[in-house]
C-alpha cells in the first residue's frame, strides 16, 4: 500500500528571541502561517498545523488542522512524532513555519 502524502506545518516554536509568535507575522497580506500552508496545499490534499501546547493552538490557530505536541522539550522532534502517532500510514512533507521563500 502505498503511504498517502500528508503536510505538516511545523508552527510551535516559543518564538523567544522574535518576542512574539512568527507563524502570526505578517509579510505583505498573509501571515507566514498562511503562507505555509498554502504553499504545501499545492502539493498535499491534507495540510496539518503542530504546535506546542492546547493554549497556543485555541489563541493563534482556531482554523485549521492543528496538532498539538503530545511531550514537551523536544522542539521540532516533537511535532514530528505527533503527527507520526497519530497518522501512522502517512507520508509527511514537513514545512517549518519561518521558512516563507520556499515555493
Amino acid at each position: 500500500m502505498t503511504p498517502v502524502l500528508q503536510g505538516l506545518v511545523l508552527a510551535g516554536g516559543r518564538s523567544q528571541r522574535m518576542g512574539t509568535d512568527k507563524a502570526l507575522l505578517r509579510i505583505g497580506e498573509r501571515t507566514l502561517l498562511s503562507r505555509s500552508v498554502q504553499c504545501l496545499q499545492r502539493v498535499v490534499s491534507t495540510v496539518h498545523i503542530s504546535v506546542r501546547s492546547a493554549e497556543q493552538a485555541a489563541a493563534s490557530y482556531a482554523s485549521g488542522n492543528v496538532i498539538v505536541d503530545r511531550r514537551a522539550g523536544l522542539g521540532p522532534a516533537a511535532g514530528l512524532l505527533t503527527a507520526h502517532s497519530l497518522h501512522p500510514e502517512a507520508a509527511w512533507l514537513v514545512l517549518a513555519v519561518d521558512m516563507p521563500l520556499v515555493t
